[in-house]
């Protein structure tokens, strides 16, 4: 999980700096996949999003058009936020425009009231990424290894969700392809609640892979099956975006279910088989 454009104004780093909020608050939860230092108004089209834009201003626009054009555009490729070292350019207040545009984007507009090494920031913010990157790796590790035991050990599908719900802290919910629940672990929630209307509310949550986040319902669902038979669906209820752990969780358990079903039919399977030949012999 990547960290928030407030976890990276919240590194010393940066607070050194002075920073303050003057727009686009409400995007502060905003995830920071990068660091972008840029001197030159048109730098939109080389961003991919999910970046934190940092200048001094030097090179913006002088009209209210042209900054508006400015936040507009980090605004369409999806960058993070903005931070202006207000000390080159403009030294008390960044223009009302930039302010306008950046508030009616949802766009965190940050000023920094002391000179601040851009290098440094970016060194810090990236460390603070590496280090989340790290965390998720360590996290998806082990629940490989959990599910993995799981699967081998043979567990039940009600342990299974047991452990999802406990992994991810959500509800978790087994069903059919025809939206039946076949199991359910509701994570300490009301059951009457995580159920409620569950046919209907189902079949409105079409998803087109696999495995995918349905983000109306907010519900993450993997597809349930193996050797080209699917037979459901496992569903997180999962209000924010998944971080991509619980998706490991997800299709690992959907792995350990499927598995679980193949071995048992197979046993079945023996079973009829050693039956028919015990009754030929006897025969």
């Amino acid at each position: 999980m990547y960290p928030t454009v407030a976890e990276a104004l919240a590194l010393p780093v940066v607070r050194r700096g002075e920073p303050a909020v003057v727009a686009g608050a409400s995007g502060m939860d905003r995830r920071v996949r990068w660091v972008h230092v840029a001197e030159v108004a048109d730098i939109a089209h080389l961003l991919r999003g999910g970046e934190l834009v940092l200048t001094t201003g030097i090179a913006l626009p002088d009209d209210p058009d042209g900054l508006h054009r400015y936040v507009a555009d980090l605004a369409s490729v999806g960058a993070s936020g903005l931070v202006v070292e207000l000390v080159r350019r403009w030294s008390d207040e960044v223009p009302g425009a930039l302010v306008a545009a950046a508030e009616q984007h949802e766009l965190p507009l940050v000023t920094l009231a002391r000179e601040t090494r851009f290098v440094s920031v970016t060194e810090a913010v990236v460390s603070l990424i590496v280090d989340a990157q790290l965390a998720e790796l360590r996290a998806a590790e082990q629940v490989h290894e959990t599910f993995t035991a799981l699967t081998v050990a043979g567990a039940e599908p009600a342990e299974v969700l047991r452990e999802v719900a406990r992994t991810a802290g959500l509800p978790v919910v087994l069903e059919t392809l025809g939206h039946e629940v076949l199991a359910y672990d509701a994570a300490g929630q009301d059951p009457t609640a995580v159920l409620a209307d569950w046919g209907q509310r189902s079949r409105a949550v079409a998803v087109p892979e696999r495995t995918a986040y349905h983000e109306q319902a907010g519900w993450l669902v993997t597809v349930v099956g193996a050797r080209g038979a699917d037979w459901g669906r496992l569903v997180l209820l999962s209000p924010e975006p998944p971080p991509h752990r619980h998706v490991v969780v997800a299709e690992r358990a959907a792995s350990a279910l499927a598995v679980h079903r193949l071995v048992a039919r197979d046993r079945e399977s023996l079973e009829r088989q050693t039956h028919r030949t015990l009754l030929t012999q006897l025969l």
